[in-house]
């Protein structure tokens, strides 16, 4: 995997991660009312929608950046019906991600519009509502996500492609549970939300990390 391309890679999930935690890095008390899961007291009227368009600008950018690194995740693989496999995946998965981050930064969106425009009870409803609309959306970016780095794990642990079988045990799912489970053992606060919401980002950029050490290791030992 040319380093530019895992570079690519780090560049589109700092982007990406930048809307996290502008998206999560707030108050995490819940709300009142039945409303999609992400949102919280600190998505209120005070949230500012300045927030929204660097989130929304950032991913645009970023998954130009991103699609160009996870894309060439297939040079990692040693036959030809593999790169071409992996390729596609990848596509699908940073399509799934755009699509992820659109969904859960338009509810916050429209959520805090509600709230400072009609009032906290209207925006419960709006915010329900749009749950049960674009859900099918979420759950279809979460499953292509997930089947994706599962199958990265089954590629390296077959040993299919140029890195070590034990890789498989530090793909970016590793990561991503990782920085999940520290979120959830953290106390309650603006930050364990925050970085719970950059845990996707912040695993696939730990893991493009490795890969450029992993290169440099490569090229050394030539």
């Amino acid at each position: 995997m040319d380093k530019k391309y895992t570079l690519q890679g780090i560049i589109g999930c700092v982007l990406f991660g930048i809307g996290d935690w502008l998206l999560g890095f707030v108050d995490p008390a819940k709300v009142n009312g039945d409303v999609f899961y992400f949102i919280s007291a600190g998505h209120g009227a005070e949230y500012p929608s300045l927030k929204i368009t660097i989130t929304i600008v950032t991913a645009v950018i970023g998954v130009l950046f991103m699609h160009q690194g996870c894309t060439h995740i297939s040079d990692l693989m040693k036959n030809d019906k593999d790169k071409a496999g992996a390729s596609r995946v990848f596509a699908f998965l940073t399509f799934a991600w755009l699509i992820l981050h659109f969904v859960v930064t338009v509810n916050v969106y429209a959520y805090s519009y509600m709230c400072r425009n009609f009032g906290n009870e209207q925006a419960a409803q709006l915010s329900q509502d749009m749950s049960k609309v674009l859900s099918i959306g979420l759950y279809l970016s979460y499953f292509i996500i997930a089947v994706a780095l599962i199958d990265m794990i089954l590629v390296i642990a077959k040993g299919r492609t140029y890195l070590s079988r034990k890789e498989a045990f530090f793909t970016p799912l590793t990561w991503i549970a990782l920085i999940g489970a520290v979120s959830m053992l953290l106390p309650e606060s603006a930050f364990s939300k925050g970085l719970y919401t950059f845990c996707m980002n912040g695993g696939m950029i730990v893991w493009f990390a490795r890969m450029l050490f992993w290169k440099k290791s490569v090229n050394h030992r030539k």
